[in-house]
């Protein structure tokens, strides 16, 4: 019994292991197509019409930022060996609604919904905060 345990902690570092590297992998190509997405956005930046190309720009910033914050969740993730906390997981929700609430222009209602969950959100991270983390 005790040679299947060696064994079988082996095969659970190795696959942790293959995680890491997995998500490294993953960690490089979102920064290629990070860099990747800057050039579009720097065409738009430059060119004649550029107040008809307000919410294209718009567009492409916010692909940008997703690309940055799942290139920062890798990131948190290779620090912590394929892990990442809750706080940073309900941290990066409150900038996405946020980034979702700049970009909101109709209905009032998505508005209000939108404001609401990002409140939340935010009453969610002090609540853990005060009293999960001292656990």
């Amino acid at each position: 019994m005790k040679d299947f345990n060696k064994y079988v902690i082996k095969f659970a570092r190795f696959l942790q292991s293959l995680l890491v590297i997995a998500i490294g992998l993953l960690g490089v190509l979102l920064i290629i197509l990070l860099f990747r997405d800057l050039i579009p956005l720097f065409q738009l930046l430059l060119s004649p019409s550029i107040k008809e190309s307000n919410s294209a720009i718009m567009d492409e910033i916010i692909v940008f930022f997703l690309f940055f914050e799942f290139t920062a969740m890798i990131i948190s993730a290779l620090r912590h060996h394929g892990h990442t906390s809750i706080n940073f997981l309900m941290g990066l929700g409150v900038t996405a609604l946020i980034r979702s609430l700049i970009t909101a222009h109709g209905d009032v209602w998505e508005i209000v919904a939108t404001s609401v969950s990002i409140l939340m959100l935010i009453i969610a991270m002090v609540i853990f905060n005060k009293h999960m983390k001292n656990m």
